[in-house]
């Protein structure tokens, strides 16, 4: 791929200074009607574009949103870049797009990065590592509007847009229960994640509800992996008193739970039933199919991005932080369902 030029290129092809260069490509009246043509023959000759961030650097005036994600390629943020960027782009935004990998530090430097590159909002769902909000609270230190989405952190006043997490598993749980299930075990992510923290509430309210003890021998927290969910399954499996459904707080976690199902020669539903979170792309795919919980990620990123606009086009109307919630939808298919036809 050929090279494209910079600035220097174009003012040492014309040996002229770079500054030169700089007010013919700004139509500036003190560069003569000959130089200005001068520069904009070499521009074209030498294949030579401007780099729009450096320009937004020294005028100060950004016109890119950046976006933090803890995974781009997880099925669910990337919905949610989808929905942000549908909304975005019209508007004459550009996205910058950076991810964390689940790693503090990580999210950190991408911050850090977007602050210096001057961006003029960001959108972000943070880390699991992530507990400390010192440099989220430096966003809005330096004036640059900040919205929370999905992973949130409640010590911050900003606005936030989530999935009702616990509204999503009281009605797995519930859905479970219905379908004769009576000890149902919990598999959840890190204790101080917003969503994880959420689906907790929804499980053992739902447990409430229905009259059920809270066994804490079938709550198993801090699974991040599907070789974890694997080996908290059989745990599981191995106690004394094993529960006779899985509620898993993701379809990773799902997996492995089914995984290891499989393995022991268990059917489900029949003799373990089994929902997760998020209703990934594979669930139609596994054996059993996996009844799982809909979050509508594109609406998420698209009522993310929707706000940010309505925040820079109203700059100096100052408005409480609200939180808006999407309501989730259960999924049914054949790995919960012993009594009733999945709805899918």
């Amino acid at each position: 791929m050929e090279k494209k030029a910079n600035i220097i290129d174009v003012a040492r092809y014309l040996g002229v200074a770079t500054s030169t260069v700089s007010r013919a490509l700004k139509d500036h009246p003190s560069i003569s009607a000959k130089t200005k043509k001068l520069v904009f023959n070499a521009v074209r000759e030498l294949n030579y574009s401007p780099n729009k961030i450096a320009a937004n650097l020294r005028s100060g005036n950004g016109t890119a949103i950046g976006v933090i994600i803890p995974k781009i390629n997880s099925n669910f943020m990337s919905n949610c870049i989808f929905g942000i960027e549908n909304v975005i782009y019209p508007s004459g935004y550009n996205l910058i797009i950076c991810q964390s990998t689940e790693h503090y530090e990580k999210e950190l430097s991408n911050v850090k990065t977007l602050i210096d590159s001057q961006v003029s909002g960001i959108l972000i769902s943070v880390s699991n590592e992530t507990v400390s909000t010192g440099h989220l609270a430096m966003v809005k230190a330096n004036n640059i509007p900040l919205i929370m989405f999905d992973r949130i952190t409640e010590s911050l006043q900003v606005d936030c847009i989530v999935n009702d997490d616990t509204r999503g598993a009281y009605e797995a749980i519930e859905h479970l229960i219905e379908q004769g299930y009576s000890k149902i075990a919990l598999l959840n992510g890190p204790e101080h994640i917003y969503v994880y923290k959420n689906r907790y509430q929804g499980y053992k309210q739902a447990l409430a509800s229905n009259n059920l003890d809270l066994q804490p021998d079938w709550i198993i927290q801090n699974i991040n992996t599907q070789s974890n969910a694997y080996q908290a399954t059989c745990l599981l499996l191995d106690s004394k008193h094993p529960p006779d459904a899985i509620f898993c707080a993701s379809d990773t976690l799902a997996l492995g739970v089914l995984e290891a199902l499989k393995q022991r020669n268990i059917q489900s539903p029949e003799q373990i039933g089994v929902v997760g979170y998020g209703n990934d792309i594979y669930g139609d795919l596994t054996t059993p199919t996996l009844t799982s919980v809909e979050q509508f990620p594109q609406e998420i990123g698209a009522s993310a991005a929707q706000i940010m606009l309505q925040i820079l086009e109203d700059k100096n109307v100052k408005s409480i932080p609200k939180t808006i919630s999407i309501r989730p939808r259960l999924i049914v298919r054949r790995s919960s369902s012993r009594k009733v036809k999945p709805s899918i």
